[in-house]
């Protein structure tokens, strides 16, 4: 008995249209994330480069570049201690496979106080961070956070500031001002880009969650049928062993 196919068919569909660019999307590409995931980073701060695969599992192995210069690492991860301006550029790296991630941006300053933003650009109904981050981890206090060249947000103790469900409205420039060893400092700006979501976008949004539950019913519905299925086989099977032949018929 055939099979029905509703349960892999519908996984492809939602895994079709879950990319943002349909079935062109490579998927075998893998991504670089940072961990802290901020890529404006002060002189002598720490930051570690991940290699990821497509399954959000880092890879076994990798190829690192800087600028396009080939790095002595062949872990999945490069750490970067006590970064210096040198160590800003973009990095990449290549699974075993030879696939190449996209870039990731790494900058690094030589300032008293620094925003940082993660990410800096994003879509409507998605989050970011902000964060008032001071020379070598020095205490900030008396923070204020600025959108535009007004306040958001004061705290005597620093903070980080989160922004959920991002609209056009945070769309602007954005930097924050606080105290560092009796003296008042600001930083420079960031502009955060949100994105208005594409029609597309939005018809997926619905969508796909459907096409979710319906892959759920489908694949619930073969469970039954194929226990219903395997009980009446080995039922019929017992009844053809335990039956015993007719002696009138011989």
């Amino acid at each position: 008995m055939p099979v029905p196919m509703g349960g892999p068919v519908l996984l492809w569909m939602v895994l079709l249209l879950s990319s943002p660019h349909g079935a062109s999307a490579d998927i075998s590409k893998p991504m670089v994330s940072l961990n802290p995931p901020w890529n404006r980073i002060l002189k002598y701060d720490s930051v570690t480069l991940i290699c990821y695969e497509n399954n959000s599992l880092e890879v076994n192995s990798a190829m690192w570049t800087h600028n396009e210069s080939l790095l002595e690492n062949k872990t999945s991860r490069f750490n970067i201690v006590k970064a210096s301006p040198q160590d800003s550029g973009e990095y990449r790296c290549r699974d075993k496979e030879s696939n190449m991630s996209d870039p990731v941006y790494l900058e690094v300053f030589s300032e008293w106080l620094l925003l940082q933003a993660a990410p800096e650009e994003l879509t409507e109904g998605e989050s970011f961070h902000i964060r008032c981050h001071g020379w070598k981890n020095w205490n900030v206090t008396k923070v204020t956070y600025y959108r535009n060249g007004k306040a958001l947000k004061y705290g005597y103790e620093n903070f980080e500031m989160s922004i959920p469900n991002a609209t056009i409205k945070d769309n602007g420039s954005y930097y924050c001002t606080g105290w560092i060893k009796k003296q008042n400092h600001t930083s420079d700006t960031i502009n955060i880009i949100v994105k208005k979501i594409s029609p597309k976008e939005s018809w997926l949004q619905f969508l796909i969650p459907l096409l979710v539950v319906i892959l759920f019913a489908v694949d619930t519905g073969l469970f039954i049928l194929t226990q219903q299925q395997l009980t009446r086989i080995l039922k019929t099977q017992r009844t053809r062993k335990n039956k015993k032949p007719d002696p009138e018929k011989k």
